[in-house]
């Protein structure tokens, strides 16, 4: 098993996608605070710190991760389908549980590494240019610590649906447009079916699609605490059983 998780992180570090994404998500966010200083700056208002960003976009961060979780499931999973690679792995000696294992893994190391690219480099940036400032409620190392960790746990949910949906699609366009459009529409879909059946409001209440908006709350009631951790932890251990199965029932060609 750490034979196979070596080989995975090996595939990862060459992988050109991946470090596309990592490229392209430092340049947008190395790019987009400045848009808030200057303009700041030019219309004399204060500026913006490093706290004040950090609270007020760690949320939409959620947006990278489900973009992230798609674009690397189709290039980093799904891709080893049509080139045959995931054939010739499949017949190597070891078990397809220990594969799918593996990949998920590395598969979730990377969309956490992509994930943590827009809080990090943007707030550092923000930091040198205005200060950090202060946080409204407690210790500013208790947040980033919470913030950054929750960002971790909630990234590794969404790799394990992600990983989930590329051993039922196997091909890499089909599973990174279906990712997109799922993670997109998931919540919309939830919210208009739980208006008509409580379970399904439910449901929704208690899901990683609602519960990672909450990741960037200042504060966090200890009653919120456990769904908060739970939920992710959850995803991530019945989305990878599931996927195992599948990926033990599949037909590689």
């Amino acid at each position: 098993m750490y034979n196979l998780i070596r080989v995975e992180f090996f595939k990862l570090r060459k992988n050109r996608s991946f470090w596309t994404l990592l490229f392209v998500l430092s340049v947008l966010s190395l790019a987009y605070p400045l848009l808030y200083y200057f303009d700041h700056r030019s219309s004399g208002e204060p500026q913006i710190t490093g706290a004040e960003f950090l609270i007020t976009f760690i949320s939409s961060n959620a947006y990278i991760i489900k973009f992230g979780v798609a674009v690397l499931a189709g290039f980093f999973i799904s891709n080893e389908y049509s080139t045959g690679v995931m054939k010739t792995i499949a017949s190597s000696g070891n078990t397809r549980g220990q594969l799918f294992a593996a990949k998920l893994i590395v598969f979730a190391v990377g969309s956490i590494v992509i994930s943590l690219v827009f809080p990090i480099v943007s707030t550092v940036e923000v930091t040198l240019l205005s200060g950090f400032g202060h946080l409204p409620e407690g210790s500013a190392v208790l947040f980033i610590s919470r913030a950054f960790g929750l960002t971790v746990l909630y990234t590794a949910g969404y790799a394990a649906i992600g990983a989930l949906f590329t051993v039922i699609l196997i091909d890499s366009g089909k599973t990174i447009g279906f990712s997109l459009i799922f993670f997109i529409m998931i919540d919309t879909v939830l919210v208009g079916l739980g208006s008509k059946v409580d379970f399904f409001a439910t449901l929704y209440d208690y899901s990683i699609f609602k519960l990672v908006g909450n990741i960037g709350k200042p504060s966090i009631d200890s009653g919120e605490l456990p769904a908060l951790l739970l939920v992710p932890l959850l995803t991530f251990v019945i989305s990878g059983m599931l996927g195992m199965l599948v990926f033990r029932r599949k037909e590689i060609k």
